[in-house]
């Protein structure tokens, strides 16, 4: 089978092959880890703003919407308290400053593990300036963070959002209804976008964009799935509520430990894709194990 141009058994081959040489699960875990520890800036952030340019009663419950989504009542309950003490917290605008420049550096830390993760996988060396460097890994952040949340809340609460949007905005329903249908591949587009920035600005390489495309398509779909299926998962096997804020942790850790991976596997398919691996014309040069030495 051929598409765009690739023989899809040789490149997924190639591609599993990869992802074993280069230690993407071990690599993803070190992703998650900073992943994992990026969220407690960021809710430093994100939290009192909500609270100062919104009702604090209002942003409290909007929060435990969003854990109730994927966590038992009881996990989502022994979480309440840190969250009440941040949303209600008098000294807010420090909070969003301290929040700011925590959640900038170890967001930066995120992205730096991708990039080096996605060198290792196009087989290249660091180059460009340090300076370069973290412009790119905090625009990508930024970029990321936005993406992830908006799709995430989509995913898992969009139809009752947008029901209660609608609601209170006395939509007519087939308005509530078209949004609910747009909504999903409004976020698969983010979703896009976000893959194919990380695929093509991260690594140093050049790359054609058409082909970071399809990786990023790929990765998008993958990743659709695994959090739809962790979704079921979480939902007929959580953990047990005597794990209190533990499991709510592991559920947390697990869900960022998959999408690290889903999404280093992506830049492998990316890199395999560069190389020319199974292409039925591949570029001229030098080929060593069915790849395109570049």
């Amino acid at each position: 089978m051929v598409i765009k141009g690739f023989r899809v058994w040789p490149l997924l081959r190639g591609t599993v092959r990869e992802i074993g040489a280069d230690r993407i699960p071990t690599l993803a875990a070190s992703a998650a880890y900073n992943f994992f520890f990026s969220l407690f800036p960021l809710l430093l952030f994100l939290s009192p703003m909500l609270a100062v340019i919104g009702d604090r009663d209002e942003t409290m419950g909007w929060l435990m919407a969003q854990l109730t989504s994927t966590l038992t009542p009881t996990q989502a309950e022994a979480m309440r308290p840190l969250l009440q003490r941040i949303v209600f917290a008098e000294n807010a605008p420090s909070l969003m400053s301290i929040g700011l420049l925590l959640a900038a550096w170890s967001g930066s830390n995120i992205f730096g593990t991708l990039m080096e993760a996605l060198n290792t996988a196009y087989d290249v060396k660091e180059s460009r300036p340090w300076v370069r460097q973290q412009i790119i890994r905090l625009g990508v952040f930024v970029v990321g963070v936005v993406v992830i949340v908006l799709a995430t809340t989509i995913f898992l609460q969009g139809e009752a959002i947008a029901t209660r949007v609608g609601t209170a905005l006395h939509l007519a329903p087939a308005a509530i209804w078209t949004w609910k249908v747009l909504q999903y591949p409004i976020a698969s587009l983010g979703l896009v976008t976000l893959a194919f920035i990380t695929f093509y600005f991260l690594p140093n390489a050049r790359q054609r964009r058409g082909q970071v495309l399809l990786a990023a398509v790929v990765t998008t779909a993958l990743w659709i799935a695994a959090t739809l299926l962790f979704r079921v998962y979480v939902n007929y096997f959580p953990p047990n509520d005597a794990y209190g804020l533990i499991g709510a942790v592991i559920v947390l850790l697990t869900w960022m430990y998959y999408t690290m991976f889903v999404l280093l596997c992506g830049g492998e398919l990316a890199s395999e894709i560069h190389h020319g691996t199974g292409a039925v014309d591949p570029e001229r040069g030098a080929v060593y194990l069915e790849r395109l030495v570049t």
